[in-house]
């Protein structure tokens, strides 16, 4: 049986293993199915990807060298593009398009203000009579059902009021497929009808393996509830980063494997599709959580994400990152020990160094894929500081007692903190000191992300990377130590976040809609089950020797 020093070296190896297993898969080449062609059929555009952009400002414009520059860069793919509003400088996109040879599906958003919609219903009407060989239909409002910002009889009357204005051109209604089954009267209304179908937002979330034939199979489910109308899938895709949604997992060789795989089966049943979307949108994050800027088959830059055929890799720079920097963080602990570095010590270094390192670069690649705003960014660089030292100053005396059964320092609590600034308490030494105050910046960080993940989760992202080492090592050094000297706030805190924490994995695999008040979840969210144990091993780390002395005392 193993002691407790060998099953504590036995967990460090393990996750240094499962560490070093995630970075290689960043830049492992994954063979997908290739597209049959390198062009497909239509893309959302919207031209908002460069910094400080965004439609939520009123007087935003987009010059129309940018959006003639944007487009040069989608005819080399696509055969036409859709927008979603004519204002803000959109009104170039057909003129634009026609000078290259594209089409366009021409958006008019409508929304709760009856001003606003008429600007964009003349406009649309105007620029449909202006370039009709270039205009393919006139989408009269995306999603505004499902917004609940008009309801269907408004719709009907502003799409009837387009049909009449051209009447030469094609118009159509935008919405997820599930409303336009709520509302079949309007398809009498619309030349086609226009469906969403997206299997990451699903109520019940679609996993990539099935996620093209849930597609294909909505699709021929709608057209046969409405066999009187041509049916369009208008915007269909999968995202390249963002928190996990049951069995529905983000990532950039997912959506290549969906873009390529719906490509295939799009053109061998004849479906009509738009995918979504062309480029990345950073001024999504902020109503979607990180997963709505990152749609796009273009970067914010206008560089491919992935190839149509070929092998794809998840993020090959990070994966490359994530090693130098357990080797960087190894040379340093090695630096700092060379005097007592022997070949266990150096074993256990070398674990702490490949789990603080793997976290690190995880932690910054979130940084710089979901941080907006400088608020933001001074948070997370604040705690970016704060993992870096944990993997330092709660690593080094976990590999000394793993090694040599070096003594391990007691964490002081939050009270002695506050005496220590106030009156220069030395009742704990500087190393208990700092790990103490490390400890409670963890945990109030985790209680904080708890209680926005309870009561705010659909777009929240599971910081997985940041607290994986804290967690761990605090937890381990709670377990060799046997004790905690521990205030009432940390163990409030860690009573809340061990509960959260299981709170969030049970209701993240617990569906309800308005077709299903109740369910189970079909697919595993392991995004979710990480964060209940990373909550578990924090939770651990202040209470589990209060609950063992108690059962002590008890006995």
């Amino acid at each position: 049986m193993l002691s407790k020093r060998g099953l504590i070296s036995f967990i460090l190896a393990v996750f240094a293993l499962l560490t070093i297993w995630q970075g290689w898969k960043l830049g492992q080449p994954m063979i997908l199915v290739d597209a049959m062609t390198d062009r497909l059929s239509c893309v959302s555009y919207s031209p908002y990807h460069r910094p400080h952009q965004t439609p939520f400002e009123k007087s935003m414009y987009i010059e129309a060298a940018q959006i003639e520059a944007d487009l040069k860069v989608l005819a080399q793919r696509f055969d036409c593009v859709r927008i979603y509003s004519v204002d803000q400088g959109l009104h170039e996109v057909p003129r634009i398009a026609r000078q290259l040879g594209m089409k366009v599906l021409l958006g008019m958003w409508i929304g709760r203000k009856q001003s606003d919609n008429e600007k964009e219903l003349t406009r649309a009407v105007d620029l449909a009579r202006k370039y009709p060989d270039t205009i393919r239909a006139i989408v009269v409002g995306n999603e505004v059902l499902l917004r609940g910002e008009q309801p269907a009889s408004v719709m009907r009357t502003y799409i009837e009021r387009v049909k009449s204005a051209v009447p030469g051109t094609k118009v159509t209604y935008a919405d997820v497929w599930e409303f336009w089954l709520r509302n079949r009267e309007l398809a009498d209304a619309v030349s086609f009808v226009t469906i969403h179908i997206l299997p990451y937002w699903e109520d019940r979330p679609v996993d990539i393996d099935n996620a093209v034939g849930h597609v294909s199979h909505i699709y021929q489910h709608v057209q046969d509830e409405l066999k009187d109308k041509a049916v369009m899938i208008g915007e269909t895709g999968w995202p390249s980063f963002g928190r996990q949604r049951q069995g529905a997992v983000p990532g950039m060789v997912n959506e290549a494997r969906f873009i390529r795989e719906f490509a295939v089966r799009a053109k061998r049943e004849n479906i009509d599709y738009n995918v979504i979307e062309a480029f990345d949108q950073p001024w999504k994050r902020q109503s979607e959580g990180a997963v709505g800027g990152y749609w796009g088959l273009y970067d914010t830059s206008g560089t491919p994400k992935f190839p149509f055929r070929g092998s794809v890799a998840e993020a090959p720079a990070w994966g490359h990152a994530s090693f130098a920097v357990m080797g960087f963080f190894f040379a340093a602990f090695a630096f700092m020990h060379r005097r007592k570095l022997n070949g266990n010590f150096a074993w256990a270094l070398f674990a702490v160094s490949v789990i603080g390192g793997g976290a690190c670069t995880g932690f910054w690649r979130e940084m710089a894929m979901t941080n907006r705003t400088p608020l933001e960014w001074t948070v997370t660089g604040l705690y970016a500081i704060f993992l870096v030292a944990a993997v330092f100053s709660l690593g080094r005396p976990l590999a000394a007692w793993c090694a040599m059964c070096d003594p391990t320092p007691n964490l002081a609590p939050v009270s002695h903190l506050v005496r220590w600034v106030r009156r220069n308490d030395q009742s704990f030494d500087g190393t208990g000191r700092l790990l103490g105050a490390l400890r409670i910046a963890f945990l109030f960080g985790a209680a904080l992300v708890c209680l926005l993940l309870v009561f705010d989760s659909r777009y929240r992202d599971y910081p997985l990377a940041l607290y994986s080492p804290p967690a761990l090592f605090l937890a381990l050094l709670s377990w060799i130590n046997g004790k905690s000297a521990a205030d009432v706030e940390e163990i409030v805190l860690a009573a809340w976040i061990g509960f959260a924490g299981l709170w969030i994995a049970v209701f993240e695999h617990i569906v309800t809609s308005q077709n299903e008040p109740w369910g189970l979840a079909v697919g595993i969210n392991q995004h979710a089950l990480a964060w209940m144990g990373l909550c578990l091993l924090l939770a651990y780390s202040v209470l589990g020797p209060i609950i063992v002395s108690l059962r002590v005392r008890q006995g």
